[in-house]
């Protein structure tokens, strides 16, 4: 899942639609150049996701052992916790409550 295709996903659901906590954008461990979310507890609006990510596009973040990375719609995604390894977001899968289905790397 890039940045550009998780947003045009986000858009297309109800606004006030709780998803998984995910926040705290940062540059990913793995690849500096990939852009990691950190899992919270709780839920929060797709509203709230959606303002998170658009943030996201544009913006530049330092990578873990140093260097200036740029966020854009080709970006890939993953949930991570700062300075680990996580996995990729592959999809928003619908429920009551929208989850984000994940996948280790290759």
């Amino acid at each position: 899942m890039t940045l550009g295709r998780f947003i045009e996903e986000l858009e297309a659901l109800p606004k006030d639609k709780e998803i998984e906590n995910i926040n705290e954008p940062c540059s990913y461990r793995g690849y500096y150049s990939d852009l990691s979310f950190k899992k919270s507890e709780g839920t929060q609006t797709v509203e709230t996701l959606l303002n998170t990510c658009k943030e996201c596009l544009g913006k530049t973040y330092t990578g873990y052992k140093g260097g200036d990375f740029y966020m854009d719609i080709n970006t890939p995604l993953w949930i991570a916790e700062y300075g680990s390894c996580g996995v990729k977001i592959m999809e928003i899968i619908e429920g009551d409550i929208l989850s984000l289905s994940t996948q280790d790397d290759d």
